[in-house]
């Protein structure tokens, strides 16, 4: 989703070649999926991972349930960048097209 990854040769002892999302099939049909997140992170100043955050937050409102989103890091940097995603606004037609992407997800996660 971030684009840093060329999913469909990751190097051979990249653990992420045993997931089923990684084959060359699943990344090629879920390119997709990463164009229209960077089309609305270049739109939104925002990072990849900000505007998934600000996705899913966004669901509260729509599932008319509390959504929060805990994302793992290691770093102080990347949890500054994903407090920042509470900043990102996403308007309706950013969280439609996300929507729509979301359901078109190829391979099982795990």
């Amino acid at each position: 989703m971030t684009g840093t990854l060329d999913a469909g040769a990751p190097a051979a002892n990249d653990g992420r070649r045993r997931l089923p999302r990684f084959t060359v099939e699943a990344a090629a049909a879920n390119q997709a999926i990463a164009d229209t997140v960077k089309e609305i992170t270049e739109a939104r100043g925002a990072h990849a991972g900000q505007v998934a955050l600000a996705w899913v937050a966004a669901r509260s409102g729509r599932l008319g349930i509390p959504v929060a989103p805990v994302p793992g890091t290691k770093r102080v940097k990347w949890l500054e960048q994903n407090v920042a995603a509470l900043d990102v606004e996403l308007s309706a037609d950013d969280l439609a097209a996300l929507d729509a992407v979301a359901a078109k997800v190829v391979g099982a996660r795990y």
